[in-house]
């Protein structure tokens, strides 16, 4: 890996961890569940598969639904009382963004173009940019460029999505890392070209000595 020129990260489990029990634990305080699952399950399982909630989260992320028409539906179910910042809170729990990861895409950036490539909603996107001018870094300082699915309409693993990047940034594939925690993520960013590189879901810090040892 030591002659790429260009690294793409994925964003959630990846740049950012992913706190699934809290955002699921906070959804159920405001009695918004899926029948027939306890919150154990939950907590221990993460989201079904068949719930309502990730279609319209998979609908988020590709720009089919807004942030404020996800809010509406989600207040429908939550309890009475519940306000738009309570759903939007308990969504927005899931991110974790460690303040040393922002620092290492800044020293990446010093020998190599860094870009993002994410399945990513407008309510996590903008929680994630806050969450990083809090930590003292605009999301402008850690990546040359941004590809973000609910503003491109496509999303991961999608191939078109990865054309679309290539074209835009004018990127050789064969030149280009490419980090991403699900597998079929990895094989859509092989079949591009792609030096894809699977690591487990929250597990960046445990993988950076091999990745980039210049940076630490």
């Amino acid at each position: 890996m030591n002659d790429y020129k260009n690294i793409v990260f994925d964003l959630g489990g990846v740049v950012v961890d992913l706190d699934i029990p809290s955002s699921i634990q906070a959804f159920a305080k405001l009695g918004i569940v899926p029948q027939g699952v306890t919150l154990e399950e939950l907590s221990r399982g993460g989201i079904p598969k068949d719930w309502e909630m990730r279609e319209m989260m998979h609908a988020m992320d590709v720009g089919e639904m807004s942030a404020d028409e996800f809010v509406a539906l989600m207040l429908k179910a939550a309890r009475p009382g519940t306000t738009r910042q309570n759903i939007v809170d308990a969504f927005n729990s899931i991110i974790r963004l460690p303040r040393h990861r922002l620092e290492w895409l800044k020293q990446l950036r010093r020998n190599h173009r860094v870009y993002l490539l994410s399945n990513i909603g407008e309510l996590h996107w903008t929680e994630t940019c806050r969450l990083a001018h809090e930590a003292g870094t605009d999301v402008e300082e850690c990546f040359d460029e941004v590809f973000l699915s609910y503003r491109l309409r496509m999303a991961k693993p999608d191939p078109r999505i990865f054309q679309h990047l290539i074209e835009a940034t004018g990127i050789v594939p064969e030149e280009t890392l490419y980090i991403d925690d699900l597998p079929d993520n990895i094989r859509a960013g092989q079949a591009a070209g792609l030096r894809a590189h699977k690591i487990d879901c929250n597990a960046l810090d445990e993988e950076i000595g091999n990745l980039f040892p210049e940076i630490l």
